[in-house]
C-alpha cells in the first residue's frame, strides 16, 4: 500500500465540519425535545466560535509564514481555508433553515422571535431600549478625536450610516459581554421574544438626536485566541500565562460574521478598518450567533429533557471502609450514568483519614466550585502531603486554573506546571496510605477530567484501583511530572509520549499476526478523534491482513472506511446525542484472551507525541464484561449513529422492523455495573 496517496484519507478540519454538521443535525431529530433541539443549534455556533479561534487561525498564520506543507489529505493551508469557507457558508444557511424552522415550533407554543417591531411592541421594547440598553451602551462616533475603536473577540458590535449637513457618520455601538441578548416581553398567554440587536436597531435612532439614520446593522468579529505560548522559553509560568491571556483578546482576525443585508459600502469600510478579506467574510441570513440560545431552554420546561436520575456505586465513599472494598476488586463505572460523586467522595474521605499521607493529581480542567479542590486544601492543611500537577495551558480554561492554583499553593500544597513543551491531559489521582501490613497505594485512572459538572454532561469511564503495579507506575508518573525525572520504565500503565504509540502498534501487530494464522482478529476502538497517520496506516495494514475493525470516532476521522484495497474490514460509526460521547475504550481480541483498556489519549499526533496521556488496561473479568456490553451496545445503535462510508457520514436510519437502539438511553435506564 502506497502511504502517501492522499486519497487515503480524510482532512482533519474537513472532518471536523462534517462532526459539527451531525451535532447540527440532531436540531432536526423530533425524538429530541423542542428546546433541546435549539440548544443544538447553540452548540454548533459555539462549536464553529472555537473551530475559526484555533483551527482557522492556525491555518491563517501558517499562510502568512508562508508555510505550504499539506495535511494528512493532501491540501495545502491554503486549500484548507478555500475548502473551509465554502463547506462554512453552505453549513451556515443550512443552520439559519434549521432555525427558522424550529421558531415556527416556537410559535405553536405560543413563543414568537423577533417579530417586527409594530405599534403592540413598541412601547415595551423603547422602555427596554431606554431602562436596559441606551445607559449601557457607549456609542463611538467616528471623526479625527474618534478614531476607529478596537472590536475585541466575539463581541457583537452594531454599525449605524449617518448623515448631517450633507456629511456622512459612521458610528459603532459594541455591545459589552454583560450586556443581555434577549429579552421577553409577556402579552397576555404570548411570549415575545426579543434579541438585544433588534430592539437597538429599531430605537438606535434616540442616541443620534440631530442626525439622520441612513441604515444600521450588526457584525461580529471572530480572531483568534490560539496565540502561541512556548513553555520552554519562560521563567514565570503564572505571569506569562496571564500576558497570554491579554493578547489572546486582540489576535488577528479570523472570520466577520456580518448581516446578508449590509450594504457594499460599509462592508468594505469594515473590512478597510478590521482588517479583514472577502474570504474571512461570512455572510447571514438570519440571527448572528445563536449560542444565546442555550439559556432559552428553561422558557419551556416541559420540552426539555426529563431529569435522569444517575446509578449509585454500592459502597459507602464516605468512610474509610471504602479502602477495603478496592483492594478486595477494582471499581469501574461510567459517567454520566453513574454518579461521578464517587471520585469526589473517595477524595474527601482520603482527606480526612488520618492514615492517608500523601495526595497526589493532575489538573487539567475542573469546574469553579469544586469539591474536589476544596478536599485537597483541606487536606493540606490538616498536614497531609498533597501535590498537584496543574495544566495552565488547558484551553480557554487557563484563568480558573490559574485561581486554583494559587489557591492551592496558599493552602500549602505542592503545585508545578508539568513539563516543558508537553502538555498534561493525563487524569490520575494517587492516594497513599499508611496501614498494618505496610504502604498502600490507590489509584484513580479515568477517560475524563476532574469536572463535576461536565461528568453529568460527558460519556466517561473510571477507575478506581489498589493494583500495586499501577501504583507503582502512578507513582512514578508524579516523580517524572514534578521533579523531572529520567523517563521511566512502566510495568502497566502505558505513558505518551514515551511507550503508549508503541504499545498500540503492538497490540495492532498481535492481531495482525493473529489473522495470518487462521485465528480470529477483531479490534473495537472508541475515541473522540482519529487523525494521527501512522496510526491509520497501521489499521489499513491490519484491514488488509484480515482483521476486522469497529471504530466508534465521535468527531474527527482521518481514515476512509469500507474501501476496496485498503479498509474492507473497518466499519466507522459516529454517536452524537444527548451527551458528548468522550469515552476511550480500546479492545483487542488477543486470540480469545481478550483485553481490554481505557485511555485519555485520542489517537492524534499530538496525543501521542506532545502531551503526557495515559492508558491502562482493566485486568477484572466482570469489569471486561461491563466494558464488553458497553461496547456492544453502541455498536447496536440505530438511532443516535452515523456510518462512514468512504470519506462521507450517513445516518443510520431504524427501519419499521428494526429494534430501535439508543445506547445512551439504554444505558441512562440499565446498569453496567
Amino acid at each position: 500500500m502506497d502511504h502517501s496517496k492522499k486519497e487515503y484519507y480524510i482532512s482533519r478540519e474537513l472532518s471536523w465540519l462534517s462532526f459539527n454538521e451531525r451535532v447540527l443535525t440532531e436540531a432536526l431529530d423530533i425524538h429530541n425535545p423542542l428546546m433541546e433541539r435549539l440548544k443544538f443549534t447553540a452548540i454548533f455556533s459555539s462549536n464553529m466560535d472555537e473551530f475559526f479561534m484555533v483551527r482557522v487561525a492556525g491555518l491563517v498564520e501558517q499562510i502568512s509564514a508562508g508555510y505550504e506543507k499539506t495535511d494528512i489529505a493532501g491540501y495545502t493551508p491554503e486549500e484548507q481555508i478555500i475548502a473551509i469557507s465554502h463547506q462554512t457558508k453552505r453549513l451556515i444557511e443550512k443552520q439559519q433553515n434549521i432555525f427558522m424552522q424550529l421558531r415556527q415550533e416556537l410559535e405553536k407554543h405560543n413563543c414568537f422571535f423577533n417579530p417586527d417591531i409594530t405599534d403592540e411592541y413598541y412601547e415595551d421594547t423603547e422602555n427596554i431600549f431606554i431602562d436596559a440598553i441606551m445607559s449601557v451602551v457607549s456609542p463611538v462616533t467616528l471623526d479625527p478625536a474618534h478614531p476607529f475603536p478596537f472590536i475585541y473577540n466575539k463581541r457583537m458590535t452594531v454599525i449605524a450610516a449617518l448623515e448631517k449637513e450633507g456629511r456622512e457618520y459612521f458610528s459603532l455601538i459594541m455591545l459589552p459581554e454583560n450586556i443581555r441578548r434577549y429579552f421577553v416581553i409577556h402579552k397576555g398567554a404570548k411570549r415575545i421574544i426579543f434579541t438585544v440587536e433588534e430592539i437597538i436597531k429599531k430605537h438606535v435612532h434616540k442616541l443620534f438626536k440631530g442626525y439622520t439614520l441612513k441604515t444600521v446593522n450588526v457584525f461580529r468579529v471572530t480572531r483568534n485566541a490560539d496565540i502561541e505560548m512556548r513553555s520552554e522559553e519562560i521563567a514565570d509560568m503564572i505571569l506569562s500565562m496571564k500576558d497570554f491571556l491579554s493578547r489572546r483578546v486582540k489576535g488577528a482576525v479570523t472570520r466577520v460574521e456580518i448581516e446578508q443585508n449590509t450594504p457594499v459600502y460599509i462592508v468594505e469600510f469594515l473590512q478597510k478598518m478590521v482588517n479583514f478579506k472577502d474570504m474571512e467574510t461570512q455572510y447571514v441570513d438570519g440571527v448572528i450567533d445563536l449560542t444565546f440560545l442555550f439559556n432559552l431552554s428553561s422558557l419551556i420546561p416541559s420540552a426539555q429533557f426529563s431529569h435522569h436520575e444517575q446509578f449509585i456505586i454500592p459502597y459507602n465513599f464516605e468512610n474509610a471502609e471504602i479502602f477495603n472494598k478496592i483492594k478486595e476488586q477494582d471499581i469501574l463505572f461510567f459517567r454520566p450514568y453513574y454518579s461521578f460523586s464517587a471520585v469526589s467522595k473517595l477524595i474527601a474521605t482520603a482527606a480526612g483519614d488520618k492514615d492517608v499521607l500523601a495526595i497526589k493529581m493532575t489538573l487539567y480542567r475542573t469546574n469553579r466550585d469544586s469539591s474536589i479542590l476544596a478536599s485537597l486544601v483541606k487536606a493540606a492543611k490538616s498536614g497531609k502531603q498533597v501535590s498537584v500537577v496543574v495544566e495552565l495551558k488547558a484551553r480557554f480554561d487557563e484563568e480558573r486554573n490559574i485561581d486554583w492554583a494559587k489557591n492551592l499553593e496558599d493552602a500549602g500544597c505542592i503545585v508545578t506546571y508539568g513539563i516543558a513543551g508537553l502538555k498534561i491531559h493525563a487524569k490520575c489521582l494517587l492516594i497513599v496510605r499508611r496501614e498494618k501490613d505496610g504502604i498502600k497505594r490507590y489509584t484513580h485512572l479515568a477517560t475524563g477530567n476532574y469536572n463535576e459538572n461536565t461528568a453529568m454532561q460527558y460519556t466517561d469511564v473510571d477507575l478506581i484501583t489498589s493494583n500495586d503495579k499501577i501504583g507503582r507506575d502512578a507513582a512514578q508518573l508524579f516523580n517524572y511530572l514534578m521533579a523531572y525525572t529520567d523517563e521511566q520504565s512502566w510495568q502497566s500503565l502505558s505513558v505518551a509520549p514515551f511507550n503508549l504509540r508503541e504499545n498500540i502498534y503492538a497490540l495492532f501487530d498481535n492481531e495482525i499476526k493473529m489473522a495470518k494464522s487462521g485465528r480470529q482478529a477483531r479490534i473495537i476502538m472508541k475515541m473522540n478523534s482519529l487523525i494521527d497517520k501512522d496510526v491509520i496506516n497501521k489499521m489499513y495494514e491490519a484491514s488488509n491482513a484480515g482483521v476486522r475493525i469497529d471504530l466508534i470516532v465521535r468527531g474527527i476521522c482521518g481514515l476512509k472506511a469500507g474501501c476496496k484495497g485498503f479498509s474492507e474490514n473497518i466499519r466507522v460509526r459516529s454517536i452524537v446525542g444527548r451527551f458528548l460521547e468522550h469515552a476511550r475504550i480500546f479492545y483487542f481480541e488477543n486470540g480469545g484472551s481478550p483485553r481490554y483498556f481505557i485511555a485519555s489519549a485520542d489517537m492524534m499526533p499530538r496525543n501521542l507525541n506532545r502531551r503526557v496521556e495515559l492508558m491502562t488496561e482493566i485486568y477484572d473479568t466482570s469489569l471486561q464484561a461491563s466494558l464488553h456490553k458497553f461496547l456492544d451496545i453502541t455498536l447496536q445503535d440505530n438511532m443516535k449513529a452515523w456510518i462512514l462510508k468512504g470519506d462521507t457520514f450517513e445516518k443510520i436510519v431504524c427501519g419499521p422492523n428494526d429494534e430501535a437502539v439508543n445506547s445512551q438511553e439504554y444505558f441512562m435506564n440499565n446498569k453496567l455495573i
